[in-house]
């Protein structure tokens, strides 16, 4: 179930009335409704909500609000209702948990906040690995490492969330493009090729299109430090990818000029800023020369 799709069919009077298939869908969708801001949405939607979901949608509008005393307060009643017998809901607790650990983050309780998370992604992994809240729990869990400079254990978490399943798309490729980040700031240029290559593709295959566009555009920016027939296809080098052995010379930072022109080409008709379109132009500089 894609909640975007969900909310527009809604929207467009596809669907009358939603009927969830999953046990949570329906509070999936509701928070996406409210992200979209189609809070009228919601007469449809409530009724399908337990009570503690219930909390957990006026604490997502709390914090949307900005009203973080509020926000705290459904936070703390949906908790304890996830741990009370006759309403108990051992995922619900764990996503709860870890909204606990972002909200903590938020204000600097950070070894708090650390150990809401942890807590959150290893009940979460128990109950119902892949899970769309357990992948967003690994991507809290290492963005938290990231804020503390633990760049290593951030990465750690990522290598969590295969590209093989069992998490969604779109959970891979946010984790890809965050995993290619750090890997850059460590100076491991080629591996950070390789996953905004794997983000990019998955963010085209999901309709994440602003986001396929900024991890295309990274791709190229770092590619051109090199362009030859020589280098390995990029779907070959994430085949072939293994870890480095200690002392083993980085990858050499090349890319083949068949990756480079089917990615500007894809590019071309979506951008329009100046930027965008000079990184293009440098790349057809470089296609031609």
């Amino acid at each position: 179930m894609d909640p975007r799709n969900v909310v527009s069919e809604i929207l467009s009077g596809g669907i009358s009335v939603f009927t969830p298939r999953n046990k949570h869908d329906a509070l999936i969708v509701a928070e996406q409704a409210i992200f979209e801001g189609h809070n009228e949405l919601m007469e449809n939607l409530s009724p399908l909500l337990t009570d503690i979901e219930l909390q957990i949608l006026d604490f997502r509008m709390a914090q949307l609000s900005n009203d973080a005393p509020l926000a705290q307060q459904y936070l703390t009643n949906a908790l304890k209702m996830s741990r009370t017998k006759g309403t108990r809901d051992h995922l619900l607790e764990a996503r709860i948990r870890m909204e606990w650990g972002i909200l903590r983050a938020s204000i600097g309780e950070f070894d708090d906040a650390g150990v809401d998370l942890k807590w959150a992604v290893e009940r979460m992994s128990a109950l119902s690995e892949g899970h769309r809240w357990h992948g967003i729990a690994l991507l809290n869990m290492a963005e938290w490492h990231r804020s503390r400079g633990e760049y290593g254990m951030a990465l750690a978490v990522h290598a969590d969330i295969s590209r093989h399943g069992p998490h969604l798309i779109e959970i891979i490729s946010i984790s890809r493009r965050r995993a290619a980040e750090l890997l850059i700031e460590k100076d491991h240029i080629y591996s950070g090729l390789r996953n905004l290559w794997i983000a990019h593709h998955g963010f085209r295959q999901t309709n994440m299109e602003v986001e396929a566009i900024e991890a295309g555009l990274h791709w190229i920016d770092l590619g051109l430090t090199e362009v030859s027939e020589e280098a390995p296809k990029m779907t070959a080098a994430i085949e072939e990818a293994a870890p480095r052995s200690a002392g083993e010379a980085k990858n050499r930072v090349w890319i083949h000029p068949t990756d480079l022109e089917m990615m500007c080409d894809w590019l071309h008709p979506r951008v329009e800023d100046e930027i965008a379109n000079t990184v293009l132009e440098d790349a057809s500089q470089a296609l031609q020369s």
